[in-house]
């Protein structure tokens, strides 16, 4: 019994030791041929010696295999061509995903438009006017008609004059400081394809909560590959962008100007 039990363990124990040999070698062949930078030294094409014949000098070089002879160059010197395809990411990656193919749209697809948009205005003017006129005239030389005939007519007092000053002086200035923001998805339609593949899109979204009314709508140009996978494509990538919000109902009353805080400010009577 002993001796039986003692072979099996030793059975055992070359077994495993094979098994670890053979998986040490499997992953050895795995990493040469998933390596991008391992190549085989390609085997050296047998020289003729000096002391060969020409005939003997062809004979040698028939046996040498055509993916072995050496391939002339510029320089007059041999290099190796090596009969081995290159060895791509697909084949060397573990965690290689192949890209998705391109999808086609076609008219009345719907794209949803991810807006993120974001407008600060700064500015800051300043003007300052000063103008100072003067202003003399002399009236001389005066006429007048007696018997159809044109005579001077010397004035007795002297001939009139007038003068006349004006100063003005004009001084402005102005700060300006706007910040905006807009961030929604909307859902746009493929309106037209246009002939280098650019989709026209639009897109309109009306919100109503109690008295209170949001409408938006969009329009814009974007090239088919700037659509993720998801379907989604970005503001920024829109061409022609244009975007109109509007609010309706008590929250946009609360804050909008008076028709003469309006008046004033498009006209500008002072």
């Amino acid at each position: 019994m002993k001796n039986q039990n003692s072979r099996k363990r030793i059975l055992v124990a070359w077994a495993c030791a094979a098994t670890i040999a053979l998986f040490a070698l499997m992953a050895n062949v795995n990493a040469q041929n998933s390596s991008l930078m391992y190549a085989p030294m390609p085997a050296m094409a047998p020289r003729a010696t000096p002391g060969q014949s020409v005939a003997e000098q062809s004979i040698t070089r028939q046996t040498v295999p055509p993916n072995l002879m050496p391939a002339p160059t510029a320089s007059g010197d041999g290099q190796m061509a090596l009969d081995r395809p290159a060895v791509l990411i697909d084949r060397a990656s573990w965690t290689y995903q192949p890209a998705s193919p391109m999808r086609t749209f076609q008219k009345n697809d719907v794209v949803t438009i991810r807006v993120d948009e974001i407008t600060r205005v700064l500015a800051d003017g300043s003007a300052n006017q000063r103008k100072q006129t003067l202003y003399e005239a002399i009236l001389t030389d005066w006429i007048k008609l007696t018997n159809g005939q044109l005579r001077t007519d010397p004035q007795p007092s002297g001939d009139p004059a007038i003068a006349a000053e004006s100063n003005t002086n004009y001084r402005a200035q102005s700060s300006i400081q706007s910040r905006e923001s807009m961030t929604f998805n909307i859902a746009a339609t493929v309106v037209d394809i246009r002939a280098n593949g650019s989709l026209v899109l639009e897109a309109r979204k009306s919100i109503r909560i109690n008295d209170n009314l949001w409408e938006t709508s969009l329009t814009g140009i974007c090239r088919a590959q700037d659509i993720a996978p998801d379907n989604v494509v970005l503001s920024k990538d829109l061409i022609d962008l244009e975007i109109l919000k509007e609010d309706q109902g008590h929250l946009r009353d609360g804050y909008k100007r008076g028709w003469l805080a309006r008046w004033i400010d498009r006209f500008k009577p002072f």
